[in-house]
């Protein structure tokens, strides 16, 4: 066999390889996401609220994206606030992400974690600059409150626009876990979101993964 054909054949090889793993680990990390939730562990550190009112709430994506481990999961309300969608996405597959608005007489309904400082820090730091870090009091279904810390953004988006069918997926999974009011969970319907067949999948798999890598580095 001459040296050329030799040399053709490894670089074509090399080739698929450059390609086919990329996306076998996309593939690989993104059936590992479909997998449950951890359950919460007992943790004596774990004693800071987080009230979570995305796809945070999701016991999935919380655990299994973000890597993120907590003491206890329920429901909780958080009262003279609205959930709504006026944070801008990255492009007409992702269009808009959830957001904190004060709102009098309204109540936004979400999921408080309780966690340790430093899961509290790991949270803040991978969500960015642009959310300011509140103290809030939220009410659990007995009627007890607590403090919590949650991440409100200033707007981006004039007028609120529909997130992607992924990201409503995640919330209403939570929606439906947590026991959600019905109205709740009807807003969150996955059907209503931003869909593009086979973009919005591939897109929705390479946005998990960066996510799932960035959180573990």
């Amino acid at each position: 066999m001459p040296p050329t054909t030799h040399y053709r054949r490894l670089l074509r090889r090399l080739f698929g390889l450059s390609i086919t793993l990329p996306i076998v680990f996309v593939v690989g990390v993104n059936l590992y996401i479909q997998l449950p939730g951890r359950p919460p562990a007992p943790d004596p550190a774990a004693t800071v609220g987080y009230f979570a009112y995305g796809s945070n709430m999701n016991d999935r994506y919380f655990t299994r994206v973000r890597g993120i481990h907590r003491a206890a999961s329920q429901m909780a309300a958080l009262p003279d606030y609205s959930v709504t969608f006026n944070l801008e996405g990255m492009s007409a597959l992702e269009p808009a992400f959830a957001n904190l608005q004060a709102k009098s007489g309204a109540t936004a309904y979400g999921v408080y974690h309780r966690l340790s400082s430093d899961e509290l820090s790991r949270i803040i730091g991978s969500e960015g600059d642009s959310y300011d870090v509140r103290e809030v009091t939220v009410t659990f279904r007995d009627g007890t409150t607590a403090l919590a810390k949650t991440l409100i953004s200033p707007p981006s988006l004039e007028t609120p626009a529909l997130p992607s069918r992924r990201y409503l997926a995640y919330m209403h999974e939570a929606a439906l876990h947590y026991d959600l009011p019905p109205d709740v969970v009807a807003q969150y319907d996955p059907a209503q979101g931003a869909y593009i067949p086979i973009l919005s999948e591939c897109f929705g798999a390479v946005i998990q993964t960066a996510v799932w890598l960035f959180a573990r580095t």
